[in-house]
């Protein structure tokens, strides 16, 4: 008797299971959220540069190799443009550079001795 009231539940449990595991999750991003990447181009090598979004860091590093794959920043959007505050030394002012960002997409940040300008995504 015992046998037949554990059995019995365990039975229903696992009979559930594949259709518990084939459902939906419960949150799924709208179209377009997901993560853009910012990748740095041009004469930023040996300089400290510094990208900030609304106030929040982004990166804040002195680059000493050459443009690479660790100069590619990954930043979570829900946008497809956002502007990013430069600051690159031995500049007297920081840029702002409106970015077009795109999940899944990379965007070029192109450094010019004291100017910067974006691509658009790729």
């Amino acid at each position: 008797m015992r046998r037949l009231l554990i059995s019995a539940p365990l039975s229903l449990l696992f009979t559930w299971a594949p259709a518990m595991a084939q459902e939906q999750p419960l949150f799924v991003p709208a179209p377009g959220w997901g993560t853009a990447h910012i990748v740095l181009s041009g004469d930023y090598v040996g300089k400290q540069v510094r990208l900030s979004r609304n106030g929040k860091v982004i990166v804040d590093r002195r680059f000493t190799s050459p443009p690479g794959s660790n100069n590619r920043l990954p930043i979570f959007t829900d946008r497809f443009d956002m502007w990013v505050q430069v600051e690159i030394e031995g500049c007297p002012t920081a840029v702002e550079v409106r970015v077009p960002v795109e999940p899944a997409r990379s965007t070029s940040l192109i450094f010019d001795g004291c100017s910067v300008r974006a691509l658009l995504p790729e």
